[in-house]
């Protein structure tokens, strides 16, 4: 095994990525791209109606009658800047940082979340010594704000097995997923002018750690989001009246808020009472977060009065209900020690015309996730906003015979001397998702380390993606000779 050439070989195709804007939505470029690449490369390749791609090679001489091995990632990533850092994620590329074994981004969210997958995809593609059966490689639009692969043709999955290359953590082989449901409230923001003789008060969150909200639930990071509206809420229940005029924060729906900003209207004489309380608030709330949080901000100032505010009715709501919804972790399986069961997360909030936000609820149980959608139902509807059912993950059950599974432990023992774990976990794969289309398909998730993914502090370790490339190649081999 030549480690190093399989590390150049991925930074090499995972360099040409870096360099296309690829947020969710926005995938057209980087289709473009690999559609090329696979003519490039002589290879037969189609493109959906969605955009995703879909490349075929060929099985070598002899291997015919192997079955199909798929090879899966998402082309999109989550676009994030730190506080301070001037990024277009339409027009800007990712400038990679490579610090020894890690590769960063220069302020912004890597992608190799999951352009790394795609990148080692490309490497097995582009690898003419290998001896394999027929191989596919599908990859899929929008995995990070809304899973588009739900709609892929069933035919794109025809196979005997399936390699999902999005997972992060090396040793680590993912057997089954949790669903999830997006949640949509909304309601009229009842605009009206500032009352006169107002003045006005900013909250500014920054400097949390955020992160995903399916894999990084379970390490209690606040969510800016959820913190400001709390405090203005701390401020209604202690009978200090107010206007909402703005509130922002949030960048994606699966990420937990690292930051926000909110500004009220009030009277000078109930400006003083609010700092107070905002005072004591902050208080309380640094020393939940003492031990989580050592960088996390939290400030109340005086400022301006803007021209229009939130009405009365419209506002109060959406702070009692940002603050009441489930969010973090709800339960914990009892099958799986450590293992997140249910949980929630309130990603984005728009002010647009209507004033809304988006949470993202998840679980592997099935009552769980009834008895979340339930309770959201009961909370719009007391607070006076709609809920739109926006999308549902499908999970993905474990398979107790999966040959893939022996395959992939068996290797990567050969390969470092170490058990594979074999773990389920609480975010969403596209495994789900190919489970409703073809509940045939063997399927795993392996990829190389990567820590605070959606976040500016990603980071990738390069050894991981030596033995990772290696690890793939090893499985083909080894499905190509019948093990």
């Amino acid at each position: 095994m030549n480690d190093m050439k399989n590390l150049d070989a991925v930074l090499a195709q995972f360099s040409e990525l870096a360099k296309i804007p690829r947020p969710s939505h926005h995938e057209e470029q980087v289709s473009s791209y690999l559609f090329n690449w696979a003519l490039e490369h002589g290879l037969y390749v189609e493109r959906d109606e969605m955009g995703e791609i879909i490349i075929d090679k060929p099985a070598s001489e002899g291997c015919e009658s192997v079955p199909r091995t798929i090879m899966q990632a998402h082309m999109d990533m989550v676009c994030v800047a730190a506080e301070g850092v001037k990024y277009d994620p339409l027009n800007d590329p990712v400038r990679l940082v490579r610090e020894g074994d890690i590769l960063r981004a220069d302020g912004t969210s890597l992608g190799a979340d999951n352009g790394i997958g795609v990148a080692m995809a490309l490497c097995v593609l582009a690898d003419g010594t290998l001896r394999h059966g027929p191989l596919r490689a599908v990859f899929t639009v929008n995995e990070e704000d809304g899973m588009a692969s739900m709609a892929i043709a069933p035919e794109y999955l025809e196979g005997g097995y399936l390699i999902n290359l999005d997972w992060e953590t090396l040793g680590s082989l993912c057997n089954s997923c949790a669903g999830g449901d997006y949640f949509n409230f909304s309601r009229d923001a009842q605009w009206e002018d500032t009352p006169k003789r107002s003045v006005a008060i900013e909250l500014g969150l920054a400097g949390f750690l955020g992160g995903h909200s399916g894999v990084g639930i379970h390490l209690g990071h606040a969510n800016a989001l959820v913190s400001a509206a709390t405090a203005l809420e701390y401020l209604r229940q202690n009978d200090v009246e107010f206007r909402v005029a703005s509130f922002t924060g949030g960048q994606a729906k699966n990420a937990i808020p690292a930051s926000a900003n909110a500004v009220i209207t009030l009277t000078v004489a109930q400006a003083q009472r609010a700092m107070e309380l905002l005072d004591a608030f902050k208080a309380e709330f640094y020393g939940g977060y003492r031990d989580v949080e050592p960088s996390g901000v939290f400030t109340a100032s005086l400022t301006s009065a803007p021209e229009r505010v939130m009405g009365e009715t419209a506002g109060y709501s959406l702070i009692g209900l940002m603050s009441s919804v489930p969010n973090d972790v709800f339960t914990m399986s009892p099958f799986v020690p450590g293992l997140v069961e249910s949980s929630a997360n309130l990603g984005v909030i728009s002010l647009d015309g209507r004033v809304g936000f988006t949470l993202f609820a998840r679980s592997s149980s099935a009552y769980r996730a009834m008895q979340t959608g339930i309770i959201c139902r009961s909370l719009a509807g007391a607070y006076g906003f709609e809920l739109e059912c926006d999308g549902h993950v499908p999970g993905w059950a474990v398979n107790p015979n999966s040959n893939l599974t022996r395959i992939a432990c068996e290797q990567y023992r050969r390969l470092t001397g170490e058990e594979m774990i074999v773990e389920p976990v609480h975010a969403g794969v596209e495994c789900g998702a190919f489970a409703e289309k073809n509940p045939q398909l063997d399927m795993i998730a392996i990829g190389p380390t990567l820590t605070d993914v959606h976040t500016p502090n990603e980071k990738c370790s390069l050894p991981s993606v030596e033995i990772t490339m290696a690890l793939l190649k090893n499985i083909i081999e080894a499905i190509a000779g019948g093990a």
